[in-house]
């Protein structure tokens, strides 16, 4: 219950009001993983918690918390991963924690870091859509994926590299504007990629 009231005020534009329900989700599942460490469906669901935690101090502006959230959560979501290398969920949690975990480091300017995180993040979106390629969620986070690498690459000067990443970013998120000519977000995400394009 916490997390989807969590969830709900988080999607009114509460962020604090949130913060506490993530607060509350996050200490019952430190104590159910603590009681029973072996018990996946508890680990996975205190990296939830963690990362729930991470985007609501992201939204908040505490960059530090965040970040000490979101790297707990790629830490339990990369032992899930491990442990069950062809559970979708969990490869997809970990391809988000690392996203999040980029993101992060490239608003701070730790460009080096980010890039590694958001070349992780890529690799495995790449791995799920190449398994899976009618899933519209895994293409479109392949998408943003090579989207985040072309800016962390323009930001490391590799104009290059930044062309390359954007040019594969532009031909996935064109066939899902083809795809779903009615979706406002990919056709916004293209036209941010074709901007890019543009400048260089």
């Amino acid at each position: 219950a916490c997390q989807f009231l969590g969830n709900t005020h988080a999607a009114l534009g509460d962020p604090k009001k949130a913060l506490g329900f993530f607060e509350d989700y996050e200490r019952l599942g430190k104590d159910l993983h603590k009681a029973h460490p072996n018990n996946v469906a508890f680990k996975n669901s205190l990296a939830i918690a963690y990362l729930k935690l991470g985007n609501i101090h992201a939204a908040l502006g505490n960059s530090e918390k965040a970040l000490g959230f979101f790297e707990d959560s790629q830490r339990l979501e990369k032992d899930l991963h491990k442990a069950h290398p062809n559970n979708v969920a969990f490869k997809n949690s970990l391809a988000i924690a690392c996203s999040k975990l980029g993101t992060i480091h490239l608003e701070r300017g730790n460009l080096d870091q980010a890039l590694g995180f958001f070349e992780d993040y890529e690799r495995l979106e790449k791995d799920l859509h190449e398994a899976h390629p009618a899933n519209v969620a895994f293409k479109k986070s392949l998408a943003l994926a090579r989207a985040k690498l072309g800016l962390t690459y323009e930001a490391l000067n590799d104009l290059e590299k930044a062309r390359g990443c954007y040019q594969r970013s532009h031909t996935l998120l064109a066939e899902l504007v083809k795809q779903s000519p009615q979706s406002v977000e990919f056709k916004n995400n293209l036209d941010r990629v074709n901007a890019k394009l543009d400048e260089m």
